[in-house]
């Protein structure tokens, strides 16, 4: 388990060919946050799914098979470690990488979010180069092999 705070992340300048193609949920109750996120993700040139609810998010992922879920905390009915929970529990999601995205970046919140299933923890507002260099950090490999049934 990797806890990455953005303010830990190198600023070195990946080039468009290095940046892997992966998939990737945005869950944020917030509708601004989530669609400024998901625009950034997809000018980057990524594939980008959102979901503004746990129950949605869960729905879309066992469909949309992504290779990262990025997953805010604080949302009502079903927070982020919630979500987070239960999505580990689905087959097809068994080796999708979790990173919480939220503004919560406490030690306790760290710990919860490590607790809950989470393989990082950024903290809001993430730069974009910070976000480039956290999605070239993950293991490419281990994405693809856990969800090799949603590629066909």
């Amino acid at each position: 388990m990797g806890i990455v705070q953005a303010t830990t992340l190198p600023d070195d300048k990946p080039t468009a060919e290095e940046l892997p193609d992966y998939r990737i949920l945005v869950v944020d109750d917030n509708e601004a946050c989530a669609k400024v996120m998901m625009w950034t993700l997809e000018m980057l040139g990524y594939i980008v799914q959102m979901a503004l609810n746990g129950p949605t998010a869960i729905e879309l992922a066992k469909s949309f098979c992504p290779d990262v879920v990025l997953c805010d905390i604080g949302m009502p009915e079903m927070n982020g470690y919630e979500i987070c929970q239960a999505m580990r529990k689905e087959p097809v999601l068994q080796n999708t990488i979790f990173a919480a995205l939220t503004g919560w970046g406490q030690k306790e919140h760290q710990e919860h979010s490590k607790a809950a299933g989470f393989d990082y923890h950024l903290v809001k507002p993430v730069s974009i180069e910070a976000l480039k260099n956290f999605l070239l950090r993950l293991d490419k490999a281990r994405v693809r092999i856990g969800n090799a049934e949603c590629d066909g």
